[in-house]
């Protein structure tokens, strides 16, 4: 997956539901996996093979004529190797893992996803939001469906903002701080020496985190349908000037990487951190004295949470299509099999029944920090979530967006790097086509 949102909860193994009777699926004349007939299928992921283990048990439990044989394909061979296989005649592979964005629409497009709309009504029905099962779709037919999710909040340190003197933000869903509000909450900090990092991203420089903000200034996705990239709008101008600042005024730092500011947050040298549902395993592990708010907009704007994870997909060329689209629909559809799907990773799954569950056990995990974590999460999902554009071109174009953050936030010009990185991307994409 580009920007790994499939990240752990230090919190623990969830404790899920108690079993729940598994809804079969059939699909006539397509392949095997009915009757008494004994069938193998394939599945290949980008994950360690114990991610998984959990959910094809439970699965071959209910479906004990099917086994699943898992495929690990290390995560930067990943696409290559879907690539190659498929374009080969589907080297045996039955369901496969596509990330978020672009893929969806390259893998379709090259006919490797079966079309599974049929699966639709259920999965909307079985969703915390009908909108994560709509982003899967290319043309107006689904092609996968996420077993996980993710969404954004603003941790804070409660002892850093008391010792500067800093309201913290309420705990409201619906009613967010600004980015203006942060940034100001955040200079105070530094004025008041309280904290070595008075405001980290989770993930610096990633597209993944920052289309959120974009989002919110009225940006857009920073490209078309057609594949135009424009981050010389107004919107996105706005979101990356602010960005630029955070940093030429010491707000945040540079010359810290990703890996780093978790920890950093967990003992107690950050205010404020915007993280994934992750953040509060994190924050939980530090001596601090934390709390979870949701996601900030711009004062005017539109609220914008960062969402998605990976998605199953079914091959468009699988002799097994029954089996696997059994296989698809305990994973996500079911909440039993949505529930051990995300439990080794500790991911957040989006059966709204094992969703329930898993930020009951979060909501527990840390007294009053972590009391309206589900709350804010179930909120977002519903009402501020934005998916990673489903565009030819994505696979250049998110990785390129990165880099022009990662310029910004050393330095370049806001404007004149934004249209470099426009024409550039652009020039690439029109390559691809």
């Amino acid at each position: 997956m580009s920007t790994r949102t499939n990240r752990v909860i230090a919190a623990g193994a969830l404790t899920l539901a108690a079993a729940l009777a598994i809804t079969g699926c059939s699909s006539a004349g397509a392949g095997g996996g009915s009757g008494t007939e004994k069938v193998t299928i394939t599945f290949a992921n980008a994950d360690p093979s114990a991610t998984w283990d959990k959910v094809i048990k439970g699965f071959e439990k209910a479906n004990p004529n099917i086994t699943v044989k898992q495929l690990n394909i290390p995560y930067a061979q990943y696409t290559s190797t879907i690539n190659q296989r498929m374009g080969q005649g589907g080297g045996g592979i039955d369901a496969f893992v596509v990330d978020a964005g672009g893929a969806i629409v390259d893998w379709q497009k090259r006919g490797y996803l079966a079309d599974i709309s049929d699966l639709k009504p259920d999965a909307e029905a079985a969703a915390v939001s009908k909108d994560m099962v709509q982003a899967r779709e290319v043309d107006g037919k689904l092609y996968a469906l996420e077993p996980w999710t993710t969404s954004q909040f603003l941790y804070y340190n409660k002892s850093i903002l008391d010792k500067a003197g800093v309201t913290a933000p309420g705990d409201d869903p619906s009613k967010p701080w600004t980015y203006e509000e942060l940034t100001a909450a955040a200079q105070k900090v530094k004025d008041a020496g309280a904290a070595e990092y008075p405001f980290l991203f989770d993930q610096w420089d990633s597209y993944y985190q920052f289309q959120m903000v974009a989002a919110s200034a009225g940006g857009g996705d920073g490209i078309s349908a057609e594949g135009k990239v424009d981050f010389t709008n107004a919107g996105w101008q706005k979101a990356l000037t602010w960005y630029h600042d955070l940093f030429t005024s010491g707000i945040s730092p540079r010359g810290i990487t990703n890996d780093k500011n978790g920890a950093l947050f967990q003992t107690g040298k950050a205010a404020f951190m915007i993280s994934g549902p992750w953040g509060a395993g994190v924050a939980a592990q530090g001596k601090i004295d934390f709390g979870i708010a949701a996601a900030p907009y711009f004062d005017g704007g539109k609220k914008a949470t960062s969402t998605d994870s990976w998605g199953i997909a079914l091959s468009a060329k699988s002799k097994q299509a029954d089996a696997a689209k059994k296989f698809l629909r305990f994973a996500v559809i079911d909440p039993k099999g949505n529930a051990l799907s995300a439990e080794v990773a500790g991911i957040t799954p989006t059966n709204k029944e094992a969703f329930a569950d898993y930020v009951k056990t979060i909501d527990a995990s840390s007294g009053a920090a972590t009391a309206k974590f589900g709350d804010i999460m179930e909120y977002e999902l519903q009402n501020s979530a934005v998916h990673r554009p489903n565009v030819v071109g994505y696979s250049v174009f998110e990785p390129g967006t990165n880099q022009m953050l990662s310029d910004i936030r050393n330095g370049s010009n806001p404007s004149s790097r934004a249209k470099q990185a426009g024409d550039d991307i652009s020039a690439q994409i029109s390559r691809l086509k």
